[in-house]
């Protein structure tokens, strides 16, 4: 894989919308536009929302781009996420009170990976920077 290193950020409640920003701007550089940079967004989002909830409150996101792909890495130092979480692939109903996140990440993104553990989690996303997303 070539990799073009973009921007790396790390975060807090207070920072999240500004870095956001930032993000929404390097995905555009890149090529990703419309509806694909907003799914881009919200499912790095939907990554950040979590740790900042679940996580400490802090975090770190990376950006960068190779072969035709945008990668987004979000880690955090929280206790991890239950496997049942990250196992699901179905939509939680609706009334369960969350899960929906890291079902957007996955329904969102070409790839999803989830690295996670008691001393932390390791969200991966990528999305192609050409075309338009393939759902299942």
């Amino acid at each position: 894989m070539i990799a073009h290193p973009v921007a790396a950020w790390e975060f807090t409640r207070n920072q999240a919308s500004a870095i956001r920003c930032a993000i929404a701007e390097q995905a555009a550089r890149h090529g990703l536009k419309g509806v694909r940079r907003a799914d881009f967004l919200l499912a790095v989002y939907e990554s950040m929302t979590n740790a900042l909830k679940h996580a400490g409150g802090r975090g770190l996101v990376r950006l960068w781009a190779g072969d035709g792909l945008l990668h987004c890495e979000i880690t955090d130092r929280g206790p991890g996420i239950p496997g049942a979480a990250i196992d699901g692939d179905r939509m939680p109903p609706g009334h369960a009170i969350g899960g929906r996140g890291l079902w957007l990440i996955r329904r969102l993104s070409e790839s999803a990976d989830f690295t996670t553990g008691p001393e932390g989690t390791t969200v991966r996303i990528a999305f192609r920077l050409d075309g338009d997303p393939s759902f299942p």
